[in-house]
């Protein structure tokens, strides 16, 4: 990975996606064409609200832009929110932009898959509910390059 937000780092970030179920190490993860909506869960406000074209006002992500975070079970949670999704180690190669998320994610042009970490994540609420709590505790940092 390289571009970034300042200089070198000595020891590499560890980056994680979650989402779109069946990547494979080295597919490489690209934002979504515009109308795409077979990630979209049912009954989920803010996917039907993506659905019908109208985001919620607490929807600030830019769908044109894939996100990647330092913390795993911030990306658990993304993944669990797609059918079938699944858990990624990723690469990126430019800049890290960082997302209004509470916790360290960044979003990219795009990311490779360096690694498998879980092909199908499922998370019961309450270990939904755990997860959030302890993203949100956490401090957000901006690192200081790759």
């Amino acid at each position: 990975m390289s571009g970034g937000v300042g200089g070198p780092v000595s020891e590499p970030l560890r980056l994680y996606h979650g989402g779109a179920p069946g990547l494979h190490k080295g597919d490489l993860i690209t934002p979504r064409p515009a109308g795409d909506t077979r990630h979209l869960i049912d009954g989920c406000p803010t996917c039907e609200a993506r659905r019908a074209g109208a985001p919620t006002p607490d929807d600030d992500l830019d769908p044109t832009a894939v996100y990647v975070t330092t913390d795993r079970d911030y990306a658990r949670i993304y993944a669990a929110g797609y059918p079938r999704g699944g858990l990624y180690r990723v690469e990126v190669d430019g800049p890290l932009t960082p997302s209004p998320d509470p916790v360290p994610s960044w979003a990219v042009s795009s990311a490779r898959v360096v690694g498998v970490i879980d092909a199908l994540v499922r998370l019961t609420p309450t270990q939904t509910r755990r997860a959030l709590r302890r993203a949100m505790s956490g401090r957000r940092t901006m690192p200081t390059g790759r």
